[in-house]
């Protein structure tokens, strides 16, 4: 798959028109003007909208959309508490439709996307993502950047190693289940050793250094919450 750098918005790209776009987030003052902004890039689209993961979920199984447009923090149902967590999931479940439908995240949460990086790089659709801080002018050439196949990741992120999945199952079981690194190593079939070892790797993916006095596991909790790896 062909990634993208922030160089290749300024570039021309082929014309993709996706006939159904599905856009999610449950901030009506975003959906109001992001919609209207699609609706001027692609008249001939069908544009659907959903707040919450269920919902958007129903809306992507019955339509195969060709762009999802996602915050990544919505909450399960109308009126639940939002979550960068929830989003992720419903991110994943997308990303299992077939044919796979192109992909515009756009969220605050955006480091959150770091738990899922493996999977973006060997998605087969297209994959971009854009903070909320940034105008919503450089949606559009991020969506063509999504039509065409490519990924397009912030800086950040590129810069970061991936997180493995059993980096992300040991932050589960300590964080949120209370479990030692004796219990997950058992439940992972893997040493104590490896567990020590994999500490070591997320605290240097996370760019958090030892001091003293400080507790550096605290430390990559609040981090990791933070950046949306833990619910």
């Amino acid at each position: 798959m062909q990634t993208t750098g922030l160089q290749d918005l300024e570039r021309p790209l082929p014309e993709a028109c996706p006939q159904c776009i599905l856009v999610v987030d449950d901030h009506e003052a975003v959906l109001q003007g992001t919609v209207p902004i699609l609706r001027a890039q692609y008249p001939a689209a069908q544009i659907m909208t959903a707040r919450d993961r269920a919902t958007a979920w129903q809306l992507g199984q019955a339509e195969l959309p060709e762009l999802v447009v996602v915050d990544l923090s919505i909450p399960e149902t109308v009126g639940g508490k939002a979550s960068p967590s929830i989003g992720l999931n419903l991110l994943e479940q997308l990303m299992t439709l077939l044919p796979a439908p192109n992909v515009l995240v756009m969220t605050a949460s955006v480091t959150a996307l770091m738990r899922i990086r493996p999977k973006i790089n060997t998605y087969g659709g297209g994959f971009a993502a854009l903070d909320k801080a940034n105008p919503l002018e450089a949606m559009a050439g991020l969506i063509d950047i999504a039509m065409r196949g490519a990924v397009h990741l912030p800086g950040l992120l590129r810069s970061r190693a991936a997180f493995e999945p059993d980096w992300l199952d040991l932050l589960h079981y300590r964080f949120e289940e209370g479990w030692t690194d004796r219990a997950i190593a058992k439940h992972l079939d893997i040493s104590e050793r490896t567990i020590r070892n994999y500490w070591v790797r997320i605290q240097d993916c996370l760019g958090i250094r030892d001091e003293p006095g400080l507790d550096s596991r605290v430390k990559i909790e609040i981090e990791a919450r933070r950046l949306g790896l833990l619910g």
